[in-house]
């Protein structure tokens, strides 16, 4: 059994490191990312990493780690403006945790975790409120979608399962959440492993949840992908 101790309170005047998770294959949109990876795919004349960005520096973060995978050479020619980034390339497709992992060296004590193809433009300081309870990972869920993924009681996450369909489940993982190095360090493994597979479950019960029903975008189909772009040139007009 993991044992999660407890975490300590977040300086106030600080926002935390943001990690993004950006190294997928991208297989569901086909041939657009056979050449380049999915968050360098351009969506309403810039790549979604650059929406992502924006909304970053927008919350106050300066300081972001960017984790790439397939095709992760092509970032090497990426530019933006007014942020600290570093970028760290797997050797090989390790998998979202797999690649936390790899990148154990560069995570700061506390992190805000982003999916490098979804846009999520909630408020940073309410979700550090929220984590401000003493949880080790609190996850952002929404209770706005199609489908659930997981059920929240009394304020915390209290069973995950993305793979099976639950009547009971009352919520839905919308991609943000704040973490403890710690987290990563008790369930890291030198192979391809899934974080949201491997963490969620073992740690329910102990998640914070924030809920916040902002709408996400992600673009992991074509059809998604064009429904962001709908919704990001609305928000140009």
């Amino acid at each position: 059994m993991v044992e999660i101790m407890q975490s300590q309170m977040p300086d106030d005047s600080l926002m935390p490191q943001v990690v993004i998770l950006a190294g997928g294959l991208g297989t569901r949109l086909g041939e657009m990312t056979e050449k380049i990876p999915k968050s360098l795919i351009e969506v309403s004349g810039k790549p979604i990493i650059s929406h992502i960005l924006d909304w970053v520096k927008q919350q106050g973060c300066d300081k972001v780690l960017i984790l790439t995978g397939h095709l992760g050479e092509m970032f090497e020619h990426f530019e933006y403006e007014g942020l600290s980034i570093d970028f760290l390339q797997e050797p090989e497709q390790m998998g979202t945790g797999g690649a936390l992992s790899n990148a154990i060296g560069l995570l700061d004590d506390e992190f805000i975790l982003l999916w490098g193809d979804d846009l999520h433009p909630i408020d940073y300081s309410q979700l550090l409120q929220t984590h401000r309870h003493g949880s080790l990972l609190t996850m952002t869920v929404t209770q706005e979608h199609e489908i659930m993924n997981l059920l929240h009681r009394d304020g915390y996450v209290v069973d995950y399962d993305k793979t099976t369909k639950n009547n009971n489940f009352n919520g839905y993982e919308a991609g943000t959440s704040i973490v403890s190095k710690e987290v990563v360090e008790k369930f890291m493994k030198n192979c391809k492993w899934s974080w949201e597979q491997t963490v969620y479950p073992a740690m329910s019960g102990k998640i914070r949840a924030h809920i916040d029903n902002t709408k996400f975008w992600d673009m992991g189909t074509p059809e998604r992908l064009k429904k962001l772009e709908d919704f990001l040139d609305s928000r140009s007009i």
